[in-house]
């Protein structure tokens, strides 16, 4: 499977995850609202990194690896769409919604079916 098909899996699987339940302040939260790790069974919203980082450490502990190709896939797709240098901060910006969040990751997810979605032109500047 192409790293941008594994990029589409892992963003369709986070969007899937903020789709039930989205948060900012905290990469993840309980039932009672209190931050936790996003991997944790108790986690029941996440924010687009927790999502993220959810979604790769249930694969890293089928594959017993971190899935980096789905990562360089996701992000790489999702640079398009993000325009911040930190997730933490997008995710974060006053006034951001989880509809908003969700269609943006799906957006990046839609963008790694496209041939032009793994390359990235760098700078030497």
């Amino acid at each position: 499977m192409s790293e941008s098909s594994l990029g589409r899996l892992l963003l369709l699987e986070a969007a899937a995850l903020l789709e039930s339940g989205w948060c900012q302040g905290a990469e993840a939260r309980d039932d009672v609202g209190e931050a936790t790790d996003p991997w944790n069974p108790e986690a029941r919203t996440w924010s687009l990194l927790g999502a993220i980082v959810a979604v790769l450490e249930r694969e890293a502990a089928l594959r017993d690896e971190i899935p980096f190709d789905q990562l360089s896939g996701a992000l790489v797709a999702l640079a398009h769409f993000v325009q911040e240098d930190v997730l933490v901060d997008w995710n974060d910006a006053p006034g951001r919604s989880q509809q908003e969040v969700v269609l943006t990751v799906n957006a990046a997810a839609a963008r790694c079916t496209t041939p032009s979605a793994t390359s990235v032109q760098l700078s030497l500047n």
